[in-house]
């Protein structure tokens, strides 16, 4: 990704830079004194921007994580008056990926005004990188970046839903059961399910004295002799097994299986859902926990 602006030491801002070249100085209206002399020459605060993006972060495994971002940015010329956006920006570029070159990223762009909410999240990866582009002001009021915080949060939003009786939810065309969570996340990362309530389950059996032999004079009597196994059916009470199925941002589907003969049932479960909880950029163009 590009930086477009430069860094101003004497006042700590990443600014804008102006696109004029030479021979822009030869032209009107720029072909004056007062023009050659002025810093600025046409930065517009509804088309022109300034982007920066830092150095890639490593963050030594891959990991599902939730992207936090926090801008500090000032006008030119000044040491306490803060940056302004415009409708849609700031724009917040997110990206990850397993190489450390960010081949093949995957992305998601931000914007504070329509899609502000960091929703789906993007996935698990070691490599995360953030592309950050804001107005650049005006001629008279440019503006850019004083620093950025970036935070890779694995903090985790946790609830319990207990002694839920998978029948309420079985419509009697489906051998999956789906849940609503009490919380909606930005991603679910672990789910625990214990079912509580026994079911009846058939188990095979085998009985028999030991199986058939060669019998020594087959020619005169008969090709075998001994007596055969036998295998029989007993009911039992048992737990069922359970299987995630698969996960959204509001609930979980999973299902319920007799253990020996596979059948769909229903039981009491408790479950323990894990995941991250939503963010979103706020007014102040901050991409925070929602």
């Amino acid at each position: 990704m590009a930086n477009t602006g430069f860094f101003d030491k004497s006042q700590g801002i990443y600014l804008p830079k102006d696109s004029l070249t030479w021979t822009d100085l030869n032209t009107s209206p720029y072909a004056t004194w007062d023009n050659y002399t002025t810093w600025y020459q046409n930065l517009v605060n509804t088309s022109t921007t300034v982007e920066f993006t830092p150095e890639i972060i490593d963050f030594g495994s891959s990991r599902t994580v939730l992207p936090l971002l926090t801008i500090s940015g000032l006008r030119d010329g000044t040491t306490d008056t803060a940056a302004y956006y415009i409708d849609g920006k700031p724009t917040i570029l997110i990206e990850g990926s397993n190489a450390a070159n960010m081949s093949g990223a995957t992305t998601q762009l931000l914007d504070k005004t329509t899609d502000y909410l960091y929703t789906p999240n993007i996935g698990a990866f070691r490599y995360y990188r953030f592309t950050i582009n804001i107005n650049s002001g005006s001629n008279t009021t440019a503006q850019g970046f004083t620093g950025f915080n970036i935070v890779l949060s694995t903090d985790p939003l946790e609830e319990v839903i207990e002694d839920f009786d998978t029948s309420t939810v079985d419509d009697g065309s489906s051998t999956t059961r789906r849940i609503t969570t009490n919380n909606t996340y930005n991603a679910i990362t672990f789910v625990g399910i214990t079912p509580k309530a026994t079911i009846s389950d058939t188990e095979e059996t085998v009985s028999g004295a030991g199986g058939l032999y060669m019998a020594a004079d087959y020619v005169a009597t008969d090709y075998v002799g001994g007596s055969e196994t036998t295998l029989s059916s007993v009911s039992i009470t048992t737990l069922p097994l359970a299987q995630l199925v698969s996960t959204t941002t509001n609930s979980i589907t999973i299902r319920l299986l007799a253990p020996n003969t596979g059948d769909d049932i229903n039981s009491t479960v408790d479950v323990y859902v894990r995941g991250l909880p939503n963010a979103g950029i706020d007014t102040n163009g901050n991409l925070v926990k929602a």
